[in-house]
């Protein structure tokens, strides 16, 4: 499980405050992991960047509240919660 806060470009001189809880995954195609609760916050006026960072800092402080097992998380958002046995696909 991984905590994400970044500031990330979304167009020529657009930015956005993206914060997310990321948990490895179990899928078949092998991409690693899956962001299960998101937080986005697009920056109109880069004056307002403080402030987006500020919301989106505030909701990563939260989520080490919320449950700390992966499996929760991968439950919740619909995931497979173990890793398949050796050999077994599905």
């Amino acid at each position: 499980m991984e905590f994400l806060l970044q500031v990330v470009w979304t167009g020529p001189g657009r930015l956005a405050v993206d914060a997310a809880v990321n948990v490895a995954c179990w899928c078949d195609t092998d991409h690693a992991s899956h962001d299960v609760d998101v937080f986005s916050r697009a920056v109109a006026d880069l004056a307002l960047l403080p402030q987006a960072f500020r919301v989106g800092t505030e909701r990563l402080i939260g989520w080490p509240a919320d449950p700390r097992d992966a499996d929760c998380w991968r439950a919740e958002a619909g995931l497979r919660i173990s890793a398949p046995r050796p050999g077994v696909r599905g």
